[in-house]
């Protein structure tokens, strides 16, 4: 594994601990992400979770897909 590769593991692996693991109530969204965008940034961490094949992040993330897909 390059660092490239370590480095962007990491990285996403705190992403996602912050979007779904962290203590908080509700995701800390910087205030310009529409709900849109929200969607297409958390598809682009799930789809990376296919990819490593942790299907168990994939699908909590899904679930917070559903959450904002239902609130449009």
């Amino acid at each position: 594994m390059t660092l490239k590769e370590n480095y962007l593991d990491l990285t996403v692996e705190e992403i996602y601990s912050i979007l779904v693991i962290s203590d908080t109530p509700h995701v800390p969204w910087p205030k310009n992400f529409t709900a849109k965008k929200k969607i297409k940034f958390l598809e682009s961490i799930r789809n990376y979770f296919v990819n490593k094949e942790e299907y168990e992040k994939c699908a909590r993330l899904q679930e917070l897909i559903d959450e904002l897909e239902n609130r449009k």
